[in-house]
């Protein structure tokens, strides 16, 4: 079964190696948009998930 929409998370790894959510768009550009603008804003690498915690796109600052 795929992904259906609203189901990712956009997360940031935080200075305590620890995964912070941020937001849960509808759809994965929206959340790969939103992943690539957090990372670049504030320095930290940030991740595109599935609420079943399959990784779908991955930036580094």
């Amino acid at each position: 079964m795929g992904v259906t929409q609203g189901q990712f998370r956009v997360e940031e790894l935080n200075p305590f190696m620890e995964w912070h959510h941020h937001a849960k768009p509808e759809s994965l550009g929206c959340a790969s948009k939103a992943a690539m603008e957090i990372s670049q804003k504030i320095g930290r690498r940030t991740r595109v998930i599935s609420i079943e915690g399959n990784m779908f796109d991955l930036f580094d600052p």
